[in-house]
């Protein structure tokens, strides 16, 4: 059995790449435009005595294997097979069969939307619409659902029609009839860490609700455990040092595009511990790419705790209110990378504003210091605050925020599901003004409480994770399930007391701390 070393051995990593693009013999090196960012000069060397590639303009490098992976969008095993097929190497590699079915139907429905899509001029002009280049349609390969009844058709002349029914995707209406989830929606392949596809995103052309689906959760899909782009840009964080995090999944794509490729996003749920535990296998260092209104300072807050438990250092890059990574990199790129150069370090940021005057920066350094792992760094942190506040150091250390207690968890089992949904919408969409005139269970009380302060870490899993369809329109539902009855409140007819000890569930009327 032939080593990938024996491999890169064997084959000529010059000749590789020059079968992808043009090389220019450069000394005892070769050059060219970097094909993986856009390169106005030769900022990409081969370098056949060692083996390897390296782009000085982007930072990207590796083996000839490497190369093909990055080059076809491929996975490196995949690209060590097709090299070895290509030289004619014996190679064996065990595969993992397990969910190995599922995982090739999946593909096999990516191909059959991505072919769609090519049919469909009214959805490649949405996409050109976008700004979305060939480029990224190829590269994530996008892909659209034109009807239910094309992809059923597809399906059966695949015999395939019951396997894919099991992934959720395919909704059985009546005997015979089924339902594509993504109708109408260009879909965006989901893809693993080994870029398998194994779910689906759908965006509705031009207007409609829900704005954006995702596949429902499976055995080998869940949202909390991927991150979009990640595939994709991996080996990009590993040589640059860093990722980005944005919001959406044309948030990715169209920085991607502009040689940003080491950006990533959560999958329409909240940024949580599993998140961050897959980044740190692959950097210590993240910029928060987020707006600068109250929305985009929610999304770190609710972020940025679980990179600094993972021992990650977290930047601040702050858009201009209105802007997201999708359209400033169209409007004006270089306002967009002199945002992300100037990208501070999250304590560096609260200090500054401490050292500028601005007293309330205080409390979010100190939030977010408590969940810094090291505790050395910790101490120097609060050290700095409290030389620059006045406060005293042991006054800072009596408010780091606290972590939840095992009962607390216990009790958040009893949420209904109206409770879960209504506490996910406050959190992300901040309706606040909807709270006074709703009853919760003292346990939705206190989590809604934690939402309001902005202790977010404090927000159960269930509620973060809950799944909904439309958050809008099941918050909405919710509300109208947990309001309180005009009625209820004529004078003289009843207290809290009274509707406390009349409801078999003990309720209260949410009172925000003042």
């Amino acid at each position: 059995m032939s080593s990938r070393e024996e491999i890169l051995r064997k084959i000529d990593i010059v000749e590789v790449i020059s079968s992808y693009i043009d090389l220019k013999k450069v000394g005892s090196n070769y050059s060219a435009r970097c094909p993986f960012h856009p390169d106005d000069t030769p900022s990409f060397f081969v370098s056949p005595s060692r083996g390897i590639f390296k782009c000085f303009g982007c930072g990207v490098g590796g083996d000839a294997i490497k190369f093909v992976a990055l080059y076809e969008n491929i996975s490196y095993s995949e690209a060590l097979i097709k090299l070895a097929k290509r030289y004619g190497i014996p190679l064996k590699i065990r595969e993992d069969r397990k969910d190995s079915k599922v995982i090739h139907i999946l593909e096999l429905v990516a191909d059959y939307y991505h072919n769609a899509l090519k049919k469909s001029p009214h959805a490649v002009d949405y996409l050109k619409s976008r700004g979305v280049s060939s480029r990224s349609i190829q590269k994530f390969r996008l892909g659209f659902s034109p009807s239910s009844e094309e992809l059923v058709n597809f399906l059966r002349k695949e015999g395939l029609i019951e396997a894919y029914e099991k992934t959720g995707n395919l909704v059985k209406i009546d005997e015979g009839i089924y339902r594509d989830l993504f109708t109408g929606r260009v879909v965006i392949p989901i893809r693993d860490e080994r870029g398998r596809c194994i779910a689906f995103g759908g965006r509705v052309l031009y207007e409609g609700k829900p704005k954006y689906i995702n596949s429902p959760e499976s055995e080998f899909f869940k949202k909390r455990e991927v991150m979009f782009g990640l595939y994709e840009g991996k080996d990009y964080i590993k040589d640059m040092g860093f990722a980005i995090i944005v919001e959406g999944y044309f948030d990715v794509i169209s920085i991607h595009d502009e040689g940003y490729k080491n950006t990533v996003a959560p999958l329409g749920t909240s940024f949580g511990e599993e998140h961050a535990k897959l980044l740190s296998r692959y950097t210590k260092d993240v910029i928060l790419l987020f707006d600068g209104d109250s929305a985009g300072k929610r999304a770190i807050r609710q972020t940025a705790p679980y990179l600094l438990s993972q021992d990650i250092k977290v930047r601040v890059a702050y858009l201009p209110e209105g802007e997201d990574p999708d359209t400033l990199v169209k409007r004006d790129k270089e306002l967009l990378r002199s945002i992300l150069e100037g990208a501070k370090d999250i304590f560096e940021l609260f200090i500054k504003m401490l050292r500028e005057g601005q007293k309330e920066a205080l409390k979010d350094l100190v939030y977010f210091a408590g969940f810094v792992k090291n505790k050395v760094y910790q101490h120097d942190i609060l050290r700095e605050a409290s030389q620059v506040s006045g406060l005293a150091l042991s006054a800072l250390y009596d408010q780091l925020p606290k972590v939840q207690r095992k009962e607390e968890k216990e009790e958040d089992e009893k949420l209904t599901y109206a409770e879960r949904i209504f506490l996910l919408g406050l959190m992300k969409l901040g309706k606040e003004e909807y709270l006074k005139d709703v009853l919760l269970s003292p346990n939705a009380m206190r989590i809604a409480e934690y939402i309001l302060s902005g202790d977010y870490h404090l927000v159960p899993e269930s509620v973060k994770n809950a799944k909904v369809y439309d958050l809008e329109s099941a918050f909405l539902a919710s509300f109208e399930m947990l309001k309180i009855g005009k009625e209820e409140f004529k004078e003289g007819v009843k207290s809290i007391k009274d509707m406390r000890e009349k409801s078999s569930q003990q309720v209260v009327r949410f009172r925000r701390r003042i």
